[in-house]
Parts: structure tokens; sequence; C-alpha cells
């Protein structure tokens, strides 16, 4: 039986609303492909942002036992997404791997209508926030 694929841009969409809605979808039983990851964004002034990241990944976690804290943009959101569905159980676990996070948009997906999501995209007024590829720069993940 195939499940059916939901295809969101992640550009400019505000990270955990876009998480929220993508786990929501894969316990429903769909796939959700989600590409331009690294344009997802987080909320806060961009010191704030990162400091908080950088001081979590300090205080929790060993370099050599972990737990391991993601540093590509699209290991982070997939991280966020992971977080919000109970993957410790079979039913979360399946979820999670129907859930797929892209860097920039694949050849595969060129031709593909993505679905718009009004409630996660960040407003024009919010002038504070942090793009995952930055955020991913700041901590050691992104080389360009």
């Amino acid at each position: 039986m195939a499940r059916e694929t939901i295809y969101i841009d992640g550009k400019r969409c505000v990270m955990g609303r876009l998480a929220s809605f993508a786990a929501k979808e894969a316990l429903e039983g769909k796939d959700v492909i989600i590409v331009n990851s690294e344009e997802v964004v987080l909320t806060g002034s961009k010191p704030h942002v990162i400091g908080n990241y950088k001081k979590r990944m300090k205080k929790i976690g060993y370099r050599h036992k972990g737990p391991f804290w993601p540093r590509r943009p699209d290991d982070i959101l997939r991280r966020a997404i992971k977080r919000m569905l109970p993957y410790k159980k079979a039913r979360g676990s399946k979820a999670f791997k129907g859930i797929k996070t892209y860097i920039g948009i694949p050849e595969k997906f060129a031709e593909v209508n993505f679905k718009k999501f009004p409630k996660a995209k960040l407003h024009e007024d919010e002038i504070k926030f942090v793009k995952l590829k930055d955020l991913s720069k700041e901590i050691g993940g992104l080389n360009e």
C-alpha cells in the first residue's frame, strides 16, 4: 500500500511550527519530504539563539559519549521533528522513518508542487530570526 507523500518547502518557515506540522502528518501515516531545510528559521536575536544552542551543546553531552548534537541544517530540523514524535514506540519510529529533509532542492523534486503552509511562514514584521544555515556555520556544520 503506497503512502501519501507531502512535499514542503522550508524557505522562511519557523522551525517549531514546521516540525509540529510534519510530526502530526507523519503520525497520520504520510511521508513528509522537506526541502530547503537550510532556509528554515529560528525566531529570536542571532546572538541569543546561537549562544543558547552552543551552551546546550556544551552543558548536556560529552564529546565521546553523547548525546550528539546535529550540526547540519537538515539534521537539526530532523532532530526537532523527532523530538515531537513518540520515537521510542513502534508508531513513532515508523512515522520518523517517513520523514526526509534535504538541503536545497534535489533534482528529483524539481518538478514537484510544494505544499503551502501559511501558519509556519515567518511573519513580515518579525525582524529577529536566524536561518539554520547561519546556526550551522556558527557551530561548525557548514563550510560554505
